[in-house]
């Protein structure tokens, strides 16, 4: 007699969920990923064994330039002029549905002098108005554009200039500075006490960094920490961004922070 084998059920997965939790962990990770502020100028940075690593988030990045670094900057670029452009560029950002026409009729503003690829990133930017950070990175992309306005008028103005007049120039190009995603940005040494009581009203989390080129002047970095320790500002602590010796634990990579 022989005996009959029971059929063993077929089991069928789903795979929907699945695919459902899949993409919302990747739309959570784009989300919540905070990149690194575009580096607008360069830094050498000094040696050290530490290997913290500075936070990704509630973070001023303050960049001190080295004379020479700071002399070729003062050449391309006029101060005044980067600051007026990138209020421009935010100027033209507050109407969501602004054309390339009509920024490029902005009478007594830059924009009439704005290369076309500035105008249409302007135009197709999200996130409108532009904040100051945004702006001070579409500047900067101006001023490395060939033949870009902004180098002709340092050229104009440098021909004009006295040597202490100069001089101020390049110091006014010595410091630089961004918070969160923001681009580099000017930072003149009398405004420094006044931007960081400004950035630390907003966020008041906030914790300094500096980039310190180590060829820069000590002089400039001696008259940056009385700044920061004036009972107004109040900032008496920060964290200097080194490189990682060769001979130290590669804990977070090359760069010790």
């Amino acid at each position: 007699m022989s005996v009959k084998m029971k059929r063993r059920a077929r089991i069928v997965l789903d795979m929907t969920p699945m695919v459902d939790i899949a993409f919302l962990l990747v739309i959570f990770f784009m989300s919540t990923y905070n990149a690194r502020p575009p580096v607008t100028v360069d830094v050498v940075l000094p040696e050290s064994r530490s290997p913290f690593k500075v936070p990704e988030a509630n973070v001023m990045m303050v960049n001190v330039l080295a004379p020479e670094e700071a002399k070729a900057l003062a050449e391309s670029i006029g101060p005044t002029t980067l600051i007026t452009l990138i209020n421009n560029i935010r100027e033209a950002s507050l109407q969501p549905e602004a054309t390339v026409e009509m920024i490029k009729g902005m009478n007594g503003t830059l924009m009439p002098l704005a290369s076309p690829e500035l105008l249409m990133d302007i135009v197709r930017s999200p996130g409108k108005p532009l904040s100051r950070g945004r702006a001070a990175e579409l500047a900067i992309m101006e001023v490395r554009r060939h033949g870009n306005f902004v180098t002709k008028l340092a050229k104009q103005e440098i021909a004009s200039l006295k040597p202490e007049q100069m001089n101020a120039r390049i110091d006014s190009m010595m410091i630089w500075y961004a918070t969160g995603r923001d681009a580099s940005q000017p930072l003149p040494l009398d405004q420094v006490g006044g931007t960081v009581v400004d950035e630390r009203i907003r966020n008041p989390k906030l914790m300094m960094v500096m980039m310190v080129d180590k060829n820069c002047l000590s002089g400039k970095m001696l008259d940056l920490t009385k700044i920061l320790q004036k009972e107004d500002v109040n900032m008496l602590r920060f964290s200097l961004v080194t490189n990682l010796k060769t001979d130290a634990k590669d804990t977070f990579g090359e760069e010790g922070r």
